[in-house]
């Protein structure tokens, strides 16, 4: 279990660096294959790491020894938790492709998106992606998921931060970045960020209780 779980963070590494090796080109031609692989990039994203917290779910341990509960007797409060954050962002994803379908249709040059959740924070499918696989890595009770978020987070705004540097400050200049002081948060923006510090805060704290009565 564990070398499948190491697999997937290589997968997942990899994909990470050869989504940017092609979006900042390198002196390489554009091809169907590059822009098809921009397509695949979320989607290898998404599997790996939501695959991480349900390979590694506690409900598996008969299956797998290594498996271990990170909540114990408080799951069913996390779980519900977590139910709530998957629908939260399930939802701001579907607000955000919305609005990049509806401004761009039948565009052949994409245009800046400055309203609705694009308003609130600048990356909402990326905050999105994060906080449906918190939801997931709550409600199968992963151990190594808790333990992957962070850094995962961190990646994500590696990504984000990338991205407007390369391709979305070239791209639209002086409009972007008129966009950044209106919007100054990239991926989670007041009172969400105080929420998520206090989530993260009680998941630390339960993490001591349960280590310490083991």
């Amino acid at each position: 279990m564990l070398i499948v779980i190491i697999v997937l963070i290589l997968v997942f590494l990899l994909n990470f660096l050869a989504y940017w090796i092609i979006c900042l080109n390198l002196k390489l031609p554009k091809s169907e294959s590059s822009e098809l692989y921009k397509k695949i990039f979320p989607i290898i994203w998404i599997a790996c790491v939501n695959f991480i917290p349900f390979i590694n779910s506690s409900f598996f341990k008969p299956f797998f020894n290594t498996n271990i509960s990170y909540f114990h007797q408080y799951w069913l409060w996390f779980a519900l938790m977590g139910l709530i954050i998957i629908i939260f962002g399930i939802k701001i994803n579907s607000l955000a492709i919305k609005l990049l379908k509806t401004t761009n249709s039948g565009e052949k040059t994409s245009e800046l998106i400055r309203k609705g959740v694009f308003e609130i924070v600048r990356h909402p499918q990326y905050f999105s992606w994060f906080i449906i696989n918190l939801g997931i890595t709550f409600i199968f009770d992963s151990f190594i998921g808790i333990l992957f978020s962070p850094i995962l987070f961190m990646v994500t705004e590696i990504l984000c931060i990338v991205e407007e540097k390369y391709l979305l400050f070239p791209k639209f200049r002086e409009s972007y970045s008129q966009y950044t002081k209106k919007t100054p948060y990239r991926l989670i923006s007041p009172p969400y960020n105080y929420l998520f510090i206090i989530i993260g805060i009680l998941v630390g704290y339960i993490g001591l209780i349960n280590f310490f009565n083991i």
